[in-house]
């Protein structure tokens, strides 16, 4: 399964930071596109400390469930997060579903990780 990175970028306005996927051509915003079982890390490109942690889990229009419980250390200026994110399967088990995640320091600060079942055929 790949790893991926999210980068925590200066916001274009207002202050705070950003979220943008670390492949080419994303936007902050734009959700980060995973695999079940991927493990996702995030990147800290600004001036300031950022601490992620999973809001909630969403599918099938579903009512957002309680995440899995997950938090990295803070993330200091220029480094990366701890532990990695594995984009665990929710239960019911779904084809796909939203990881919605914050900034625990700054709960402003909001992304999210689109996730499907990787193929078995």
């Amino acid at each position: 399964m790949p790893d991926w990175s999210i980068k925590i970028v200066p916001a274009g306005t207002g202050g705070g930071a950003a979220f943008v996927p670390d492949l080419k051509g994303a936007h902050p915003g734009d959700p980060l596109k995973a695999w079940q079982d991927d493990l996702v890390s995030w990147k800290n490109t600004t001036g300031k400390t950022h601490q992620i942690e999973l809001v909630n889990v969403v599918w099938g229009g579903a009512t957002p469930s309680t995440p899995p419980v997950f938090e990295t250390k803070p993330i200091p200026a220029a480094g990366s997060s701890r532990p990695t994110y594995d984009v665990a399967q929710p239960k019911p088990a779904p084809s796909a579903w939203t990881v919605h995640y914050r900034c625990k320091l700054h709960p402003q600060e909001q992304g999210t990780i689109e996730a499907t079942v990787y193929p078995t055929s």
